[in-house]
């Protein structure tokens, strides 16, 4: 089944107030083939196409009523995550732990990146005063797994709960696009926030406007994501960027030509998942990260020099997670390399990703 989703900036709602404590999860995401073809800018030279999956990486979005006439907003770190998670209070966190603001119902809203999001949400939700809202995420922002249409999934959604209502992933997808579009101008493309609202393993295609369809992956062997999911390592770069800027430096000519190969590419892909073959799920993964480096060669420096590292250890896909310029870079390789892999890499943070994790949804206060 195809769900439409084209954005569009969603009328606003009259002022109210939180009036029950809500808490909701949006997970991050990869893409295996067909990232770049969904901004606009491409799509609308023939249509794009996405293929990737939700992973168990969740930024947790907590709203509480608070004094009327006031905002407060917070920004946890990992580190708060760390020290909330091993039952320390918070100040145990350090001094950057979180950054927290609070300011008056009518004060000019706050610019900083991180609080523009937080102040689009709720003004996209209609909630105007008496709200505490906290962002907590696993990573710092800018790590190339959509962790910031995440953050907005989930407090659309979080928000939404507190003042009793519910919205579809269609709606929260579509409200999330526009948040990063119109209200933080970021020229981003559609497929974070679908992934954040629906979840699972997802086949999207993408016309001007935004996300055309939302369609379930067909797997033709269960064997098939448990191989692909075992053999997936993500490589933190440690380097943190802002994709609407890596995305502004692209050459058009170059993402117009790319666009028919990145498309192939997804379209490999999803032919591999339904028929459950590895070999060729793996090929239109290789196909796509070519396609990418050519698409933008400095925002692949990252990825390339990795490579180099890595050659000779059996790495098979090897390829920028987002935009590039940062952020991590996916690597598959069967299992059994993994070791000669990570000691290769030495310090790096890498992370092991579950596929298929649910869209967002609310958790236990």
């Amino acid at each position: 089944m195809t769900t439409p989703c084209a954005a569009c900036f969603p009328a606003p709602r009259p002022p109210r107030s939180p009036h029950r404590r809500a808490v909701a999860s949006a997970p991050m995401r990869v893409s295996f083939a067909g990232g770049g073809s969904d901004l606009p800018s491409v799509a609308r030279q023939g249509g794009g196409r996405v293929v990737g999956a939700a992973i168990d990486l969740r930024v947790r979005v907590v709203v509480e009523p608070f004094d009327r006439g006031w905002v407060r907003m917070e920004s946890a770190s990992p580190a708060f995550r760390a020290a909330r998670a091993a039952g320390h209070p918070a100040e145990d966190a350090g001094a950057g732990a979180a950054r927290v603001i609070t300011r008056r119902r009518g004060d000019p809203p706050r610019d900083d990146v991180t609080f523009r999001l937080i102040e689009a949400a709720l003004s996209v939700a209609g909630v105007g005063d008496g709200v505490a809202i906290r962002i907590e995420t696993e990573m710092s922002p800018g790590g190339g797994l959509g962790g910031s249409a995440s953050a907005a999934v989930a407090a659309l959604f979080a928000l939404r709960a507190s003042v009793g209502e519910a919205a579809a992933p269609e709606e929260l997808s579509r409200e999330a696009v526009a948040i990063e579009r119109e209200r933080l101008s970021n020229a981003c493309g559609a497929q974070d926030q679908v992934f954040a609202a629906f979840g699972g393993l997802l086949d999207l295609t993408f016309d001007a406007r935004g996300c055309s369809g939302v369609s379930p992956l067909p797997v033709g062997s269960a064997d098939l994501v448990s191989a692909l999911s075992s053999g997936l390592l993500l490589v933190d770069t440690e380097v943190r960027r802002v994709s609407g800027e890596v995305l502004d430096r692209m050459d058009a000519d170059a993402a117009g030509g790319a666009r028919g190969e990145l498309v192939s590419a997804a379209g490999d892909v999803a032919r591999g998942f339904e028929i459950g073959s590895l070999p060729l799920v793996l090929s239109g993964m290789r196909r796509g990260a070519a396609a990418k480096v050519r698409l933008s060669g400095p925002a692949s420096a990252l990825a390339l020099a990795l490579g180099q590292r890595l050659d000779g250890l059996g790495v098979e896909v090897l390829r920028v997670c987002g935009a590039g310029g940062g952020g991590h870079v996916l690597v598959w390789a069967p299992a059994e390399r993994h070791a000669r892999i990570l000691d290769a890499l030495g310090p790096c943070v890498v992370r092991r990703p579950a596929l298929g994790a649910p869209g967002v949804r609310g958790e236990p206060g």
